[in-house]
């Protein structure tokens, strides 16, 4: 909600109904549900529910019953002004009944106002932490001590533009975090070499331009010990680190990043999503190495029932059509297969590449080919650029070639317009 409307809604609340009477004056705040009055504090931002305490004298310290804190200093004139309210609040509003708190700071971040946060959310029940800064002004990782402990936290995210430690992450005592189910940590060095495996409870896990704290002169590994793991997002890979994945329960797996992940493993036995981009440049003489990469990978996903492929990933596998007719597909229960050009346009990854959509689609029947060799029955969903719902078709693998042939036409066309 707009903050202009916010302020409008809450000078509309405080017109009373009526004239006044020997007897009451009619409070049309009061006369409102409680279910409703918590409903519109929990769609305001805390600055602004906490001005409703001036309403009426019911609504003195309604703010308090709401679960929810939502601080974000994109609303103040200065950063200290944001600093002052958020360390007044948390001193004075207890954490008993509080389900989430949301922390959006811009600029540099103080040690102090981010020690606050981190205390108050930890010291009470809060099920749901998000945190999200610019950088920090000193100590340059999260405050979350390897000795700090929560029952209640269900999901954490911290969000940095610039890198942070994480010296919570690692073996932990039983019972530290057995609740922490979601996790998303935005660029985090990871300095264990078991980081996840504390969070027994863990079924969500989104790793953003995370990197691995190199202690010595071998390969890194990144360790992902998680038995109850359901989703897996490895975005913005930039460093070429293995991956090491103990997760027999993982359904979902999604990569982004200037490389292939190298996953090692048991085999991922459930898997069901896949979603594999790529947005790395990659020069001529690299081109051999990232397709092996990502047969490599491929050879790991191969239990997936559903795979999305971006056109930068279809693109690179164009380059090497004789060698994916010569191989074995490892796709053998694919469902459905989507390729995505949406974003084609705006992506020239591969150097000394400058072919168009149209001619792209001319070659793209090898590439289906290969991928549904064993799953004949796989249906494949092509997306183009712009949008256009009228583009986007699902066809059986038997019949990709006919249609591959309709989108050239169609494709011609809207490059013609």
């Amino acid at each position: 909600m707009p903050r202009a409307t916010q302020k409008q809604t809450l000078k509309r609340l405080r017109v009373e109904e009526g004239k006044e009477t020997d007897t009451t004056v009619v409070d049309r705040l009061t006369d409102l549900p409680e279910s409703l009055q918590l409903h519109i504090l929990y769609s305001l931002e805390t600055k602004h529910a906490f001005k409703t305490s001036v309403l009426s004298k019911s609504w003195a310290s309604k703010w308090t019953c709401v679960p929810v804190l939502n601080f974000s200093s994109y609303g103040f004139k200065k950063l200290n002004e944001f600093d002052k309210f958020v360390f007044n609040t948390l001193s004075i509003r207890r954490s008993a009944k509080l389900e989430k708190l949301t922390f959006r700071r811009h600029g540099i971040c103080s040690a102090k106002i981010l020690n606050k946060v981190f205390d108050y959310a930890f010291s009470g029940e809060v099920k749901e932490l998000d945190v999200s800064i610019i950088r920090s002004r000193k100590d340059k990782s999260w405050p979350i001590s390897e000795h700090m402990t929560s029952d209640s936290l269900t999901s954490l995210k911290l969000d940095s533009n610039s890198n942070m430690g994480c010296s919570f992450l690692g073996p932990r005592s039983e019972g530290a975090f057995n609740k922490l189910t979601s996790l998303y940590l935005k660029r985090v060095i990871i300095g264990d070499l078991d980081p996840f495996s504390g969070f027994p409870a863990l079924k969500k896990l989104t790793l953003v331009s995370c990197n691995l704290l190199q202690t010595d002169g071998t390969t890194n590994t990144l360790n992902v010990h998680a038995p109850q793991l359901l989703e897996l997002t490895i975005s913005d890979y930039y460093v070429n680190y293995r991956c090491q994945l103990t997760t027999p329960n993982l359904r979902y797996f999604n990569c982004r990043g200037c490389n292939f992940p190298r996953l090692q493993g048991g085999g991922l036995p459930v898997l069901d999503t896949v979603v594999i981009d790529f947005i790395g440049s990659c020069r001529e003489n690299q081109r051999r190495k990232t397709f092996d990469d990502l047969m490599m990978l491929f050879n790991t996903l191969h239990n997936a029932k559903s795979l999305t492929l971006y056109s930068a990933v279809v693109q690179l596998m164009t380059f090497f059509l004789e060698d994916l007719a010569k191989r074995c597909s490892p796709f053998r229960e694919l469902k459905c297969l989507k390729v995505d050009f949406s974003r084609f346009h705006y992506q020239r990854l591969f150097e000394g590449d400058c072919r168009s959509l149209s001619e792209l689609l001319r070659v793209v029947p090898g590439v289906k080919g290969y991928l549904l060799k064993k799953s004949h029955e796989a249906k494949c969903t092509m997306v183009y650029p712009d949008g256009d719902p009228v583009e986007e078709s699902t066809c059986s693998s038997s019949q990709a070639s006919k249609r591959c042939k309709r989108v050239q036409i169609s494709t011609i066309k809207l490059e013609g317009k």
